[in-house]
């Protein structure tokens, strides 16, 4: 599977419609997805998951949701979803409701993350941004492994990250 990524911001039109950048569209045609499921993600994001995805959620869900500590959160996440496809434009229509949990209201930015696509408002992706600096670089170092930069910054004032 090819990964997504990259950084689009999009306009959003009168009828709720948001056209997908045509990077993330080829390779979209390339993985061969074609339906797609929007629900609510993390700090205010919708997930754009691809169908085989959300498949293989769905085998995730536990025979009883009836759990106190899983109801909930089943009730946020497939409660919200809807499922989409491009239209001929590369448009995919976003849900009043799905929406306004992200606070999108005229534009928004579409990003690929690896798996999936998320779309954002672009105030909430900027924010996100800006919060993100700080630990951006400890993320880098427990993901892609090496020396933690706080742990080895050394009297010389080097970051400890090692080549």
């Amino acid at each position: 599977m090819a990964s997504y990524y990259g950084e689009s911001e999009a306009a959003v039109d009168e009828k709720g419609r948001i056209l997908v950048p045509q990077q993330l569209r080829q390779i979209m045609k390339v993985n061969g997805h074609e339906t797609w499921f929007l629900t609510r993600g993390f700090d205010r994001a919708i997930f754009c998951l691809h169908l085989p995805m959300w498949e293989r959620l769905q085998e995730q869900i536990p025979r009883n949701t009836l759990l106190p500590g899983q109801i909930d959160f089943w009730r946020v996440f497939l409660g919200g979803a809807s499922r989409v496809s491009l239209d001929g434009q590369g448009r995919l229509m976003l849900p009043p409701s799905l929406r306004q949990f992200a606070g999108i209201d005229r534009n928004a930015v579409v990003i690929g993350v690896h798996d999936h696509l998320e779309i954002w408002s672009t105030e909430g992706w900027s924010r996100f941004q800006e919060q993100q600096l700080s630990a951006y670089k400890m993320m880098a170092a427990d993901i892609f492994g090496g020396i933690r930069p706080a742990a080895a910054q050394t009297a010389e004032g080097t970051d400890g990250v090692s080549d």
